[in-house]
């Protein structure tokens, strides 16, 4: 009966495992692909502003609270300018809930209002193509860790023969 116990809860954790590593897949929509990238830009802020701003997430991984201020979507906007990386504002939410903490730094400006900028990664899928997330989080001094930005950078696929 013990083995059975064992064998059961074994096969519950790896699929439990098997849920959490599950990439997230976001695909452009016929009706976006008409548009320019400066129209897809400007639907996507609205977007964002909508769900996003002023919201709270906490971090699996670190348990940290982070905001999303305007600065951190216009941040966003201001730098996006493939149309992979304008839609994969929707995934916002998922990057800093379940993003992996990568490191922490003193604020490189030594600004006095900011205490220390941390690095998380996390992954998405894109028009079926992968792209690792690498998301900026700024701490203030007032202990509120804010959203920056974010980046993708496109992960070559080895397919072994």
């Amino acid at each position: 009966m013990f083995t059975l116990n064992f064998c059961f809860n074994i096969i519950i954790t790896m699929e439990n495992q098997l849920v959490e590593i599950q990439i997230p897949e976001i695909w452009e929509k016929e009706n976006e692909k008409i548009l320019s990238v400066g129209q897809l830009k400007y639907n996507y802020l609205q977007f964002a502003r909508q769900i996003f701003q002023g919201k709270i997430f906490k971090n699996k991984n670190t348990q940290n609270l982070i905001r999303v201020s305007r600065d951190g979507i216009m941040e966003w906007w201001r730098k996006s300018r493939k149309r992979e990386h304008i839609i994969s504002v929707q995934l916002l939410d998922y990057f800093l809930e379940n993003g992996l903490f990568v490191e922490e730094n003193p604020d490189y400006k030594k600004r006095p209002e900011i205490e220390s900028a941390s690095i998380y990664e996390s992954e998405c899928k894109i028009n079926g193509k992968l792209f690792k997330v690498i998301i900026t989080i700024r701490k203030g001094i007032d202990n509120i860790a804010k959203f920056r930005y974010y980046t993708l950078k496109n992960v070559k696929l080895i397919s072994i023969k």
